[in-house]
This record gives structure tokens, sequence and C-alpha cells, in this order.
């Protein structure tokens, strides 16, 4: 598993091949077709053990925070989960543009979904003004940017104070 999540990470769905994989794990190409099938069944458990339930999962955030501390919440849990699997996520994301994940995977669906459903709940309980869903995409495509272009941030490995900063960063972008 960790042999093909190195490969599928660093070449993609497509180019990786189950060739590489059986090479770097140290294992005969039947193997692998013995175990899982198919390179898609491989993939598939390979993103489902190297995420765990950390995409998956939608940890409840606490309602009854201001709607600043929310979204500062909100970008905190899934800047942790894109900053510990950063590699990988980048693969997600260009394999989701792609359309070459089934949709449990699309880790740009999965983001989307997940924050549209907590500001909008958030929003419902507070009976707030605004247009959910497009708040919800300007906080998805921070967490994108993030993803893509923020090399040099390791969020995870920041210490709180700085991780405080960088929420503020982004809760200023977002004008609360």
């Amino acid at each position: 598993m960790k042999a093909s999540l190195d490969v599928f990470s660093n070449k993609g769905y497509i180019s990786a091949t189950t060739l590489d994989i059986s090479k770097q794990a140290g294992v005969s190409e039947m193997t692998l077709f013995r175990h899982f099938g198919t390179k898609n069944n491989l993939f598939i458990q390979t993103i489902k053990q190297a995420m765990g339930q950390s995409i998956i999962e939608n940890l409840e955030i606490d309602m009854s925070l201001s709607f600043k501390e929310f979204v500062k919440r909100l970008l905190h849990e899934k800047l942790l989960v894109i900053s510990t699997q950063i590699d990988l996520i980048k693969m997600l994301i260009r394999e989701t543009l792609a359309h070459t994940l089934p949709d449990d995977l699309a880790f740009t669906k999965i983001i989307s979904n997940q924050v549209i459903q907590k500001i909008s709940r958030y929003a419902k309980v507070h009976k707030l003004d605004m247009h959910r869903e497009s708040f919800a995409q300007l906080v998805v495509g921070l967490l994108l940017r993030y993803a893509i272009i923020e090399e040099n941030i390791i969020y995870h490995k920041l210490d709180q104070k700085q991780q405080e900063l960088y929420l503020e960063n982004y809760i200023n972008i977002l004008n609360i």
C-alpha cells in the first residue's frame, strides 16, 4: 500500500502502472492483481487507507460559536487534513479535475459539499441572511488555493500562534 500511495501520489492514476508499483513494493505484478484484481481497485483501496476517514468524516463544529469563530474552526479542520496529506490531496485534485475518480473519492466535490453543508446549517440555525453556497465556494476556493499554491506553508507543523495568524489572514480575505 505504501508503494502504491507513493507511485499514485507522484504519477497520478493514469500515469501510474502496476509494474511501477510492484517494482517499488518488491512484489510481482501478478501478486498485485491477485490481491486487488484491477489497478482501479488498488487505487481506491490505497486512497481510502491513506486518507482513513479524514476526508470522508465531517467533524461537528460548535454551532454556538460566533460566525467568525465558526469559519475559523472550519478552515482549521480542513487545513489540517489537507496539510498532513498534501501530495495525496494534490493528486486527488488533479484526478478529480480529470474525472478519473469515483464520486466518493472526488476531493473537490467532497470538500465543497462538506463546507456548503456546514455553512448552510450554521446560517439556518442563526437565521443569517447570506448566499450560503457562494460564501461556501469562497471558503472552498481558499482551501484549494492552499492545496495547490501554498508549497512553503505546512499548516499542521505551525505552532498554535502561527496557525491563528494564518487563519486570521483567511478571515480577512473573507471579510468577516
